[in-house]
């Protein structure tokens, strides 16, 4: 099952962005209190999910003790279980690039640095590192790695973007 991710730009000090959750194996998505930790919490594959990335280490994102689920009755889930926040491996997360226009990955978190993807269609990615309000993304077919602004990802959870 496919499940979305969103990514939002924030202060350039607050290093925050949003993802959508993907994860096909299995019944259950698991959260750990560590990177590679202990289980603290489960999320069914069959939801829908957006989660809050907080920092990122050694493949690993800590997120938000709130995740948002979407679908017919959309609600707010609040972990709970951990002392030491909560985390998630960067293969479950996932987002597109927001439209044509915008399919560009560069070299470095800037629009003045050189192009490495520039497409005419949308683009599957899994953030690897966060710079303020940019993401360094990973193509899940392993072609391109590149820098993109959190604004030019597809934000919507359940649906592509225009």
């Amino acid at each position: 099952m496919l499940l979305a991710v969103m990514f939002l730009p924030v202060a350039a000090s607050a290093q925050l962005a949003q993802a959508y959750i993907v994860d096909n194996k299995g019944d259950l998505t698991n959260i750990r209190n560590a990177p590679n930790g202990k289980v603290v919490a489960t999320l069914p594959t069959s939801g829908a999910y957006v989660v809050t990335l907080i920092s990122v280490k050694n493949g690993w994102w800590k997120i938000d003790d709130e995740v948002e689920e979407y679908g017919d009755d959309p609600k707010t889930i609040n972990l709970s279980g951990s002392r030491t926040g909560y985390w998630i491996h960067q293969s479950l997360l996932m987002a597109t690039t927001a439209g044509v226009g915008f399919s560009r990955l560069y070299a470095s978190p800037s629009p003045k640095s050189r192009v490495v993807f520039k497409g005419d269609k949308y683009l599957e990615l899994q953030p690897i590192d966060i710079k303020g309000s940019w993401l360094k993304m990973k193509s899940v077919d392993g072609n391109y790695t590149g820098w993109i602004q959190a604004d030019h990802l597809c934000t919507n959870p359940l649906t592509t973007c225009p």
